[in-house]
Order: structure tokens, then sequence, then C-alpha cells
């Protein structure tokens, strides 16, 4: 049986200290050796952007699987540094937050909702869509990650290599809604 071609996506914004997260665990991981149906890409360069590269996808190349990995600042109590990591439901909000979604898109916004719901609406988006999401302290220009975002960087790490490389992994996540409000989880084991 051919594996599930998989996409490990970093999304976020470069020198914004927490917020490039996601950039800097595509880098980390990049350096890795890989299965070769394993890529890892930053897909930064927006949503819009981002729709059209998984599109360009064509027959068996097409990524069956997008991890999607970023820093998300949700206010419902999470600590800095919390890992969620969850199998979004692909539900798209209402047509009005689509489009606010789409605009916020060419206008240059990046962000991980964005990013799945344009590519979502526009059927680029593979069937499967995990989200690995960290919980930010620090949302200012800088190089350096926050010591509790630092402190969990390695984890981040472990957690997208073993959902990229393990199916049984990704299917004992839960399937949630946008910003994984049913669960929070920092290990797949």
């Amino acid at each position: 049986m051919t594996p599930t071609r998989v996409l490990v996506g970093g999304i976020g914004y470069r020198n914004l200290t927490d917020h490039s997260a996601g950039v800097l665990a595509v880098d980390a991981l990049a350096r890795r050796e890989w299965p070769e149906h394993v890529s890892v890409e930053e897909l930064s360069y927006g949503p819009v952007a981002v729709a059209q590269r998984l599109d360009d996808e064509i027959g068996d190349r097409r990524f069956g699987r997008l991890i999607a990995v970023s820093s998300v600042a949700h206010g419902d109590g999470r600590l800095p540094g919390t890992i969620t990591a969850y199998r979004w439901d692909r539900v798209l909000p209402s047509p009005d937050e689509i489009q606010g979604a789409v605009a916020e898109a060419v206008t240059g916004v990046i962000a991980m909702d964005n990013t799945l719901i344009v590519c979502r609406q526009f059927g680029a988006l593979p069937d499967d869509a995990v989200v690995v999401e960290i919980q930010p302290l620090w949302q200012e220009c800088g190089e350096d990650l926050s010591p509790p975002v630092a402190a969990n960087f390695d984890e981040l790490c472990a957690l997208v290599t073993a959902l990229a490389t393990d199916e049984a992994a990704v299917e004992r996540l839960p399937v949630t809604p946008l910003g994984g409000r049913a669960t929070t989880a920092t290990r797949v084991s």
C-alpha cells in the first residue's frame, strides 16, 4: 500500500518572536531525513498562494494530508508554550467569515486559520488537515522565542515528526473545529 503523501507546512512570520515558531519548526525539520512521501515546506507566502501550490499537485502527486504548524494565540486560558494538536473537521465558517478570511489573505495576512479556510474554500486543502499549534507569549519583533515556547520547541518538532510518519498517531487525534477547542495534547504516543 502506498503511504499517504504528507506536506508538513510551517505558517507564520519570520522575526516575530513566538509567531515565528511554525516557520522555525519547519526550518529545523527540513534538516532531517524524511521518507519519500513526506515534504517539509514553509507556507508563509499567503493563503491564496498556498492554495495554488496545493492545487498544482496532480494525480497521485496530490497531498493526502497537510500538517500545518504555527503559533496561534487563543484567548481561552491556554498557557504560553501549550501545544495543541487535532484534525480539523474541515467545517467552514459562515460565508461572511470566509469572505473576511479571503480579504485578509489578499491583503497579506498570514495566519493558520485563514490559510486553512482559504485552501478549503478553493478546494485545494488535502482530505486530511492536521493542525499543530503552540500558544505564544511574545508577539513583537525579534528573533528569540519566549522561554515557555522555547522550552517546548523540541517537543513541538517531535510531535510533528510523529504525525508525519506514524498514521496511528494521526488517527489518535481528535477531530475538532479550528482552534482545537475540544482538546489540548502535548504528546501523541
